[in-house]
């Protein structure tokens, strides 16, 4: 069976700053723990492991969750403290969220944290200072960088950092993400086998990556922009029998299995 890639944001919708405020986030905690749980159940009935990037600031308030994915033998990794894009921050502040992050993670698994994921795939432009700070607190790999368009391998080391990419497909001449988030959910099923056949014909994983809250069709409403209105709608919200095909078909390991490190 080939073998591919599964990641997990833990976070929620909430967690945006065009959706909810961050003083509302205690409301809809409870929806984070709720629908990870289901996506642990479905992993357990296909025997797949996973990475879950953990959102550092929901770790501190619900420990019990990275306890339930440890026990089920998945990876845990960082999604940064605070889940806020790193475009437009301080490298100081990138590195008082990278360091948080870690010690919290770490504490709570009693082992060091190897994966580094930021919020919505940002990075600052000073990749190189970026990097450095990663590899100071004992990161091995990263997959913050969304768009990996000159190679079709997934799994690059540079500086002693792994960098782990989402999947791009070509949908006529146009090259497009399709293995996660909104892609999954909005692309048809023809072009995600699509990305799976091209990967598998290269030899090359492909790397997959949900959320809790795509699993949650029952969404709180919320005062927000139209476009997000419409961009998680529970009209768009296939992610959950998306997967489980994927995971009929195929084999899931995580991040840290397939690199080995």
């Amino acid at each position: 069976m080939e073998r591919h890639i599964l990641t997990v944001d833990v976070e929620d919708n909430f967690t945006f700053d065009e959706l909810a405020n961050k003083e509302d986030w205690p409301k809809y905690e409870g929806q984070v723990v709720e629908n990870t749980l289901k996506i642990l159940s479905l992993l357990r009935q296909y025997n797949a492991g996973a990475t879950f990037f953990v959102v550092g600031m929901l770790a501190e308030r619900h420990p019990e969750l990275v306890k339930y994915i440890m026990d089920d033998g998945h990876e845990i990794a960082s999604h940064s403290y605070l889940h806020k894009s790193l475009r437009d921050v301080s490298m100081d502040d990138i590195e008082a969220d990278i360091r948080k992050s870690s010690d919290i993670l770490s504490s709570l698994t009693g082992e060091q944290v190897l994966g580094f994921r930021a919020m919505g795939y940002t990075i600052p432009q000073d990749e190189k200072t970026f990097y450095s700070l990663l590899k100071k607190h004992g990161y091995k790999y990263d997959s913050s960088k969304k768009k990996n368009m000159e190679r079709n391998c997934q799994t690059i080391q540079k500086d002693h950092i792994y960098r782990v990419f989402p999947s791009s497909v070509n949908i006529y001449g146009l090259k497009t993400v399709f293995s996660g988030g909104t892609y999954l959910r909005l692309l048809p099923e023809f072009i995600i086998n699509k990305g799976f056949s091209h990967y598998s014909m290269a030899g090359q994983p492909v790397m997959l990556y949900v959320h809790p809250w795509e699993f949650n069709r029952d969404q709180p409403k919320r005062n927000v922009r139209f476009k997000y209105k419409i961009l998680q709608s529970p009209l768009t919200f296939s992610t959950e029998r998306k997967l489980r095909l994927l995971l009929e078909k195929y084999e899931f390991v995580s991040i840290r299995k397939y690199i080995g490190v």
